[in-house]
């Protein structure tokens, strides 16, 4: 019913009976009470004015030439709006007359002869029943729809895929058929809302949602639209796709033909969320890392599958994330041992695990240092020495990098201060920062009291970050790095090239220096093209006034190309491994020597 049983006035009846008599009278009796009547004196003329313009209640003779009250009944309760309450009128009072009503679908029945009287409160008792069934049912939607979807994104939740992907289990068992569940996250999604806020951060879920459901659309996939529309229950068959909780979703995909389906529709899901998103006129680059594991190859139950899944999707990450990865068994070794190692991470900082190890970058022409990378050791008490590939990017993904980051910052600072004061020279130390970091509110703040806490110069300090912060296209990345450099410290980008590059943004930073990967360093002097891609990103640090640092240099032939190429320092294993502290102001005051052992 469209109106609230309490505004009589804008409730509708619509009455057939073919006596136009009896029709008069109830349209008079209601309309006195403030009803909308419209009559009609058969069946049929009242079906089609019913189908063109539902009412609110509808009153039947049932004896009427052309099609009698029941079948103007039955035929109302197959249509869309087959709960209107429909009242039958009957000169019948025996027992298959009014089991034969409700079998048709009536609401309530009224004998002849009729009480003018009382009817119009049997009516409005009529409506304020069925006003209150139908308000049960709005609430036992509502709370259906709260338990089996997502609000944010209108998808299945994590509860109504398990159910969904169990019954899609029992089939396939019966049909010896095979499914794949995809577990997606998103990468680095945690620095969307540390930088740009939890408002922008459900925008984004909400367009990646609708690309899983395009990306999908070849298998029929549907997310529920809100509660009260015509659609589909939660457990028919087919794909689905869910938001599983925060950034994550997994997707079903049944009866497939080839193990390889998977892996191809996963590829088409990563490369439809790696699309530029626009965000509040803000362009932003979202990768996604995914998980697949197939069944019956992986697990026969819905959770333990969800979880294998899971688990290739960190091994996805590990790959360098914005990748695919299938489950293997191996894989659940190596998650145990990702967790394991999470939890000593958490440990780590307090129990003084990790050490700064420092790598000099080279003047190509004097051959002393100019400046030096600090690099983060961790020495864990198994596994001993553990290079930061292997935790960094947990750090970032549980938040440990905010600490961890912050005592790298102030180590690193208050180690070059004392080196300053040993060699009487400024000397610069470089500082990785991630992306995660650089987006949390109140980083500038924290580099600007560890300088003030330590006492070094803002001159002293390098921040390196990499082509993917610049990438987001927010005022306060720009904002961020404009100040910093007002206040005197460096900003390098590090592994320039292997990331989003644009020279807008180049142009538009200021930026001072690029650091180019080693991938491009390995194959020289053999390979021309990463020869022509070094010549050409020295001609653009050379208009843009930056300097260029090439990266993983360990032979002389590379120097030398390199030197030739016009790069103004190098950094590798040719001059020197990263090194100890205690080794690092001598390295300033004499040039270094070629060809140390390895």
């Amino acid at each position: 019913m469209n109106a609230p049983i309490s505004s009589a006035h804008t409730t509708r009846i619509l009455i057939a009976d073919d006596d136009p008599t009896v029709g008069l009278l109830l349209q008079a009796a209601l309309a006195s009470q403030g009803y909308v009547v419209m009559v009609h004196e058969d069946g049929a003329s009242a079906l089609e004015s019913f189908r063109n313009d539902p009412a609110d209640l509808v009153l039947l003779d049932v004896e009427m030439p052309e099609r009698n009250g029941y079948e103007v009944c039955e035929e109302i309760r197959q249509g869309l709006e087959s709960d209107v309450p429909v009242i039958l009128i009957t000169g019948h009072d025996d027992v298959a007359s009014i089991d034969r009503a409700y079998e048709v679908g009536a609401t309530d029945f009224i004998p002849k002869p009729l009480n003018w009287t009382l009817i119009a409160h049997r009516i409005r008792y009529v409506l304020r029943s069925f006003h209150d069934a139908a308000q049960r049912r709005i609430a036992e939607k509502q709370v259906r729809y709260l338990a089996y979807f997502d609000t944010l994104t209108n998808l299945p939740n994590r509860q109504s895929f398990l159910e969904i992907l169990q019954q899609e289990i029992d089939r396939a068992l019966r049909t010896a058929s095979t499914l794949a569940v995809l577990y997606l996250d998103l990468d680095n999604f945690k620095s969307v809302n540390d930088s740009l806020g939890h408002q922008a951060g459900d925008v984004v879920l909400q367009r990646v949602a609708d690309r899983l459901r395009v990306s999908l659309r070849s298998f029929d996939v549907l997310g529920r639209p809100a509660p009260g529309a015509h659609t589909r229950e939660i457990h028919d068959a087919g794909v689905q796709v869910a938001r599983h909780a925060g950034d994550e979703f997994t997707m079903l995909l049944p009866i497939l033909h080839k193990a390889d389906d998977a892996l191809s529709a996963a590829q088409r899901i990563r490369e439809s969320v790696a699309r530029p998103l626009f965000v509040d006129g803000r362009e932003l680059f979202i990768t996604a890392s995914i998980g697949i594991a197939l069944f019956p190859d992986d697990q026969t139950d819905a959770q333990t599958l969800v979880n294998h899944a899971e688990t290739a999707m960190y091994a996805a990450k590990d790959l360098g994330r914005n990748h695919c990865e299938y489950y293997s068994a191996s894989l659940t070794e190596r998650a145990v041992g990702r967790f394991a190692m999470e939890s000593a991470l958490r440990y780590a900082l307090e129990r003084n695990e990790f050490e700064l190890v420092y790598q000099p970058q080279i003047d190509v022409v004097t051959r002393t240092a100019h400046a030096v990378e600090a690099l983060i050791r961790w020495h864990h008490p198994v596994r001993g020495m553990v290079s930061p590939l292997e935790f960094i990017h947990i750090a970032e993904e549980t938040g440990m990098i905010h600490p961890l980051g912050s005592w790298v910052l102030h180590t690193a600072c208050k180690q070059a201060q004392q080196w300053i004061a040993e060699v009487g020279m400024p000397i610069r130390v470089c500082v990785n920062i991630s992306p995660v970091q650089f987006r949390a509110a109140g980083f500038l703040d924290e580099v600007m009291a560890t300088l003030e806490a330590t006492g070094l110069q803002p001159e002293c300090l390098e921040l390196e970050i990499t082509e993917n912060v610049l990438m987001d296209d927010s005022g306060k990345t720009l904002a961020d790095i404009c100040t910093l450099r007002r206040h005197g410290i460096h900003i390098a980008i590090d592994d320039f090239g292997t990331g989003y590059s644009s020279l807008r943004y180049l142009k538009r930073l200021p930026l001072t220096k690029l650091k180019i990967d080693r991938a491009f360093v390995r194959d020289m002097p053999d390979s021309r093209e990463d020869e022509a891609i070094v010549r050409a990103v020295v001609a653009l640090a050379d208009s843009l006034d930056m300097h260029v640092t090439a990266e993983g240099v360990e032979t002389r032939q590379q120097f030398e190309t390199l030197r030739a190429l016009g790069c103004d320092s190098i950094q590798g294993y040719y001059f020197s491994r990263p090194v100890s502290s205690s080794c690092v102001a001598e390295m300033f005051l004499q040039p270094i020597p070629e060809d140390l052992p390895l």
